[in-house]
């Protein structure tokens, strides 16, 4: 067996995909199955299917983990369990997860099960690793963007396992966590069925038209030796749409070099030429580069122009189908045999320290010609679809005995099997009785004395600017404001615009990295100092800083935490005085998540709905940065091919970008049942409106909420909008 040092994992959309990353030299492969998974467009594994390639996978030390790293609605809840188990039970070695309460329930019903955290967490630095350990997480997958400098600091910091991508397509927003395809078009990435709107053209305020959210595919062969001393755990190539051509050829290319780097790795790191011309050859978007681990975004980082595919030459393609699909890779194992008149038939299969024996019937004397060395050895080494080759056979016979060929068919079937049964036996993973499990890992911080559930449906506001805040702050109907950190930010006096009669929480910005880490003295005397009633968290990192840092008020968290079913909500109501409920789900599907909780519920009804977060900046790819600039306007636009325009803007102190949708969601029309239902806290954002636009919605809201003028409630949604145009997003439609 190699010595492993650095793991290699490969991607596997169906069996030959499968069959290709294990001949090609993969460690552990991962794969989804018919339900759970974040690619829906693949081929996927039956259950059955993956218990075979676990067989397969053991049989030669290597690994499988399932992706369950879609995001579950209440109603697929009772399906997962079941689902689980039996995969469970035949040695599943892990499983990769974004929904946090699919990792609860993993945790508490599978002991033993490795958890992954998928990078769809969102997982940007030290605060949200440790979150994720302490819930029983051993590896995480964090966002691509980070850097090696922050890789190593959540190795050092937790000694988790770090999983990261070396290879393949990548996604624009941050760790694929977008609703640009969703709401456009209903395909949530979220859910596997990206529509990719991204790689399409746009154009900018001088009309030019290009390709600024679409990247090259990132490859990272040169860089071998710096992930490795990084302390990166597993190599993760990308591509469970791929071929199986695709996924032989990069996975045999990586394997090549990270073993010539961990046979002597003081000797001078090259890659051959071939080489590389080989992974351009395998289905490359454009061009490549070596994504975000040296540099946090940059304008060679994008394809610009159309980003097709570069083709593979059918030499490449035979080639590859000659090294590694045509043709399975086999263990070799020793045999002895031995065929003697009188004795019974006895057949021996070795393989490492692992020996199995067979015996059969009582072997006869020949009437009339005796079975030959030759013969025997040929029927024994006919070993079919096993695993096995026979490397070395002894033949122990007298030369004088006779027995039936399906006796030695029978033999070698029993002798094969047993050693496979043997090997499977040593590699598979141990595993509890599934009623034992038992919670584990350090529970954080409950506030449930602070919960205090309001009856109604209570209007508030969140609000981005200073201009945002002193409108909102002029309406006596709203008690309580979200506020964005970044205008304390940029100016500490703001603290003087808040009132004593209003309820003000302090938001958090949306990416939370190392950059932002200067900023905390800041927030601490924030919260320190009275003027706030509570927090707004939107990732797991804040959650994690709040708790380290011993804040006892009040936690909300934001739209952002994707709470999708009831075991979600379960486990941020433990922590959190409210819980906003997410943007893709339906108003059935939301209904199913408002259960008897004393978490406060929130719900957003209007706002320009922000479709991904980049660390990729638009303005500098398509003209130049701005962060020095204290006069620029932090906002851009892009158009597209049916002149919709969308509005960018730049948060240069966290160094970010929120793309937001043409038009703003609006759910007027639907108030008069949303106020029949359970939502504590329905929610006003503001982000790219001027005064005038904020002061005309909120009082459009106000007299939506209470009696004006004679005019009943049930009416005034009837009354003029403030924008011609807006959209209901998923609250009518969903996801699928």
């Amino acid at each position: 067996m190699r010595e492993q040092k650095v793991e290699l994992l490969a991607p596997a959309g169906d069996l030959a995909c499968f069959r290709a990353a294990i001949n090609a030299g993969a460690d552990a492969v991962y794969l989804g199955g018919e339900q759970y998974g974040a690619r829906a467009y693949a081929g996927n594994f039956s259950s059955e299917e993956i218990v075979r390639a676990l067989q397969i996978a053991h049989m030669f030390g290597r690994k499988i983990y399932l992706t369950v790293n879609t995001l579950v609605k209440e109603s697929e809840w009772a399906e997962l369990i079941p689902y689980i188990e039996s995969l469970y039970e035949a040695g599943l070695d892990g499983v990769i997860i974004q929904d946090i309460g699919v990792l609860e329930c993993l945790r508490q019903n599978f002991p033993g099960l490795e958890l992954h955290a998928s990078t769809q967490m969102t997982i940007t630095g030290v605060y949200g690793a440790e979150f994720l350990k302490d819930l029983g997480v051993c590896r995480v997958v964090p966002a691509r963007e980070l850097s090696l400098d922050e890789i190593r600091a959540v190795k050092k910091k937790t000694d988790l396992e770090v999983e990261c991508f070396i290879h393949g397509a990548m996604c624009y927003a941050y760790s694929g966590q977008c609703l640009f395809s969703s709401i456009l078009g209903g395909r949530s990435g979220n859910r596997g069925r990206c529509a990719g709107p991204c790689r399409l053209p746009y154009k900018n305020a001088r009309n030019k038209v290009q390709y600024p959210l679409s990247l090259k595919d990132m490859y990272t062969l040169p860089m071998i030796p710096e992930l490795i001393q990084a302390g990166i755990d597993s190599f993760k190539i990308e591509g469970r749409m791929k071929s199986p051509e695709y996924v032989a050829g990069v996975t045999s290319i990586y394997r090549k070099y990270i073993d010539l780097y961990l046979a002597d790795p003081k000797n001078i790191f090259k890659i051959a030429p071939e080489d590389e011309q080989l992974i351009r050859q395998l289905y490359i978007r454009s061009d490549i580069c070596n994504g975000y681990y040296q540099r946090h975004n940059d304008k060679s980082m994008v394809t610009l122009t159309e980003p097709g595919y570069s083709g593979s030459s059918p030499e490449v393609i035979k080639t590859i189908e000659e090294q590694y699909i045509s043709k399975d890779i086999l263990l070799p194992i020793s045999g002895n045999v031995k065929i003697r008149a009188g004795e019974l038939a006895e057949l021996t299969f070795a393989y490492d320290d692992i020996s199995v024996t067979v015996t059969g019937d009582i072997v006869s004397h020949a009437l009339n010609r005796p079975l030959s060395r030759e013969e025997i050895s040929q029927k024994i080494c006919r070993l079919g679809d096993t695993c096995f080759s026979v490397s070395d056979l002894t033949v122990d016979t007298d030369g004088a005995s006779f027995v039936p060929v399906k006796m030695l068919n029978e033999l070698r079937r029993m002798a094969s099997f047993k050693l496979e049964q043997a090997i499977l036996d040593q590699q598979k993973p141990e595993r509890k009785n599934l009623t034992a499990g038992s919670l584990c890992g350090t529970q954080h911080v409950y506030r449930d004395a602070l919960k205090h559930k309001k009856e109604g449906n209570e209007l508030c506001t969140l609000v981005t600017t200073r201009e945002q805040l002193l409108t909102a702050n002029r309406f006596t109907e709203i008690h309580r404001i979200y506020v964005d950190a970044d205008i304390f930010l940029q100016e500490m006096e703001a603290q003087r615009l808040l009132l004593p009669e209003k309820e003000y929480f302090l938001v958090m910005p949306h990416i939370f990295r190392q950059r932002s880490y200067k900023y905390l003295p800041i927030y601490e005397e924030l919260l320190g100092n009275g003027c706030f009633a509570g927090v707004m968290a939107r990732n797991f990192e804040e959650l994690e800083w709040l708790d380290q840092s011993g804040y006892a008020g009040k936690v909300c968290t934001d739209h952002t935490f994707y709470v999708w079913n009831n075991a979600s909500l379960a486990f941020l109501s433990q922590r959190c005085e409210c819980v906003t409920l997410p943007l893709e789900l339906n108003k059935k599907e939301l209904g199913k998540l408002l259960t008897d909780t004393d978490c406060s519920i929130g719900f957003v009804i209007y706002g320009y709905i922000p479709m991904m977060y980049s660390a990729n900046c638009v303005r500098k790819t398509m003209e130049h940065c701005i962060k020095d600039d204290a006069s620029a306007d932090n906002k851009y636009h892009l158009t597209d091919r049916y002149q919709n325009v969308f509005t960018v803007t730049q948060n240069c102190k966290h160094c970010y970008n929120v793309l937001y949708n043409t038009v703003p969601l609006s759910l007027h029309g639907q108030l008069e049942g949303i106020r029949k239902k359970k939502y504590d806290q329905l929610r006003l954002d503001f982000s790219i409106e001027d005064e005038r636009q904020t002061n005309a919605v909120i009082e459009y809201y106000v007299n939506c909420m209470t009696k004006e003028d004679g005019i009943s409630s049930k009416e005034i949604p009837r009354k003029e909008f403030p924008y011609k145009e807006f959209t209901n997003g998923h609250y009518k439609r969903g996801v699928m």
